[in-house]
């Protein structure tokens, strides 16, 4: 008598317990899946938006510090704009009723800077007040070796170049002061803005702008300049008559994720940046 062979295999029972099984291990495995992707994206907005605080930190404080309240040409909670330096030199002697040599110890790039305004303002030595000529540059006698020889009789290093050198005469036609002393610093500048604006590379936020460049962004619609005022006050904005009080100028913003990621991260950033002496 011939036996049926045992055949090995599953039952339907089997079957379905193992693809139940199956569906919940695949089930779990999406939800890990999901919730890593969103990781990824809170912390992708996370970064963008405390890279946009960082570069706006660093870029703002780094020129505007270098400011005093003298400097300052609009106070606006919108904008704030101040005479920026381009060029600085000492007064190495009075040549003339009306020239003086200087030697140029110091140039800053000038990318990005407002037009329609140049100007030249010194100080005499151990004095902390500018006097300015806004709209005014001297007239260029002559550079090179003769100026160069007459920095070095008095006392200055014969080692810049010469074109770091020069004769400008003009100063008596627009300083009350004259012609500046030996020693004096003297500052050739422009004028620097900074202001918020609408982005035109994110819809519906805001950018700090330089000038005309767009710089920042994105921020929410509500980042603003304020001012510290010399009595501990903080002003929306300030008068002309009034900047002589000023002490610091503060940045309040709230950055924003790239928009790029359906989970928008929000950063907000208060600092002041406090004037030179």
């Amino acid at each position: 008598m011939n036996r049926i062979k045992s055949q090995n295999g599953f039952t339907l029972v089997e079957a379905l317990v193992a693809m139940l099984i199956s569906g919940v291990l695949a089930s779990a495995l999406l939800s890990l899946m999901l919730g890593q992707s969103r990781f990824y994206e809170r912390t992708d907005d996370q970064l963008w938006a405390e890279q946009t605080n960082r570069a706006t930190f660093d870029i703002v404080s780094s020129e505007l510090r270098m400011a005093s309240a003298e400097d300052l040409l609009a106070a606006e909670s919108d904008s704030v704009a101040v005479r920026f330096d381009i060029m600085r030199a000492i007064v190495c002697d009075s040549t003339a009723a009306d020239a003086a040599v200087l030697m140029v110890y110091d140039t800053v790039a000038a990318w990005g800077l407002d037009g329609g305004l140049v100007g030249t303002a010194y100080t005499d030595p151990w004095v902390e007040d500018f006097e300015y000529a806004d709209g005014f540059l001297p007239t260029t006698v002559s550079t090179g070796s003769g100026p160069k020889a007459t920095c070095v009789a008095n006392g200055g290093p014969g080692t810049n170049p010469d074109d770091t050198y020069a004769e400008l005469s003009g100063w008596t036609g627009d300083f009350a002061s004259g012609v500046p002393n030996m020693g004096s610093m003297v500052r050739f500048y422009s004028r620097l803005s900074y202001h918020f604006a609408p982005s035109t590379f994110f819809t519906s936020r805001t950018a700090l702008w330089r000038g005309a460049q767009e710089l920042v962004g994105p921020f929410e619609n509500d980042a603003r300049f304020r001012y510290v005022m010399d009595d501990g006050s903080v002003r929306n904005s300030v008068p002309a008559s009034q900047f002589d009080e000023v002490v610091a100028i503060r940045l309040i913003v709230t950055a924003v994720g790239d928009g790029a990621n359906r989970y928008t991260v929000e950063r907000d950033l208060q600092f002041d940046i406090p004037f030179r002496n």
